[in-house]
């Protein structure tokens, strides 16, 4: 298990550092998908999510779901073109378990529709760098010390 400035980044997990999300590849081109603690640190306390149907295809950059943290809500984008096989349906009743367990905690599972792992994604050892410049961007000093403003939030998680 990697560490960046308080947040864990598990090794076994394939990374977007631009949208904060984790990746787990499942077999047949299907991904776990989820938010990093990163990203869950610099939204906010996460309330819901909702995700869109399963079924629905899904042009990189378009949006999968929606995260509310507080009175915010954040469209959640996939970084490659994708179909939405499932949705994790009681964060939408209930999202906080992402505040408690980042990395356990997925939204979605997506197929890829170009087959294979799409090049987007990063390993943990290439993806740190990226990962350490949006801590940058955000003044993330450490998870245990960062408060997020309006002004830092990001536009898209």
């Amino acid at each position: 298990m990697a560490e960046l400035r308080g947040c864990q980044f598990p090794e076994s997990h394939l990374y977007h550092p631009a949208s904060h999300l984790w990746f787990v590849p499942e077999g047949d081109d299907l991904f776990r998908v989820g938010v990093t603690e990163f990203g869950v640190a610099i939204a906010g306390e996460i309330i819901l999510f909702t995700a869109k149907p399963p079924g629905v295809r899904l042009a990189a950059g378009r949006s999968f779901g929606l995260l509310e943290a507080g009175k915010t809500v954040f469209p959640v984008k996939t970084p490659f073109d994708a179909i939405l096989v499932e949705a994790h349906e009681a964060l939408e009743r209930d999202g906080r378990p992402m505040n408690r367990d980042a990395n356990g905690t997925w939204l979605v599972r997506l197929k890829a529709t170009d087959g294979g792992i799409p090049g987007c994604l990063l390993g943990w050892p290439a993806a740190a760098r990226a990962v350490e410049a949006e801590m940058h961007r955000y003044r993330f000093e450490h998870r245990d010390d960062f408060k997020p403003s309006l002004e830092d939030r990001p536009g898209g998680v």
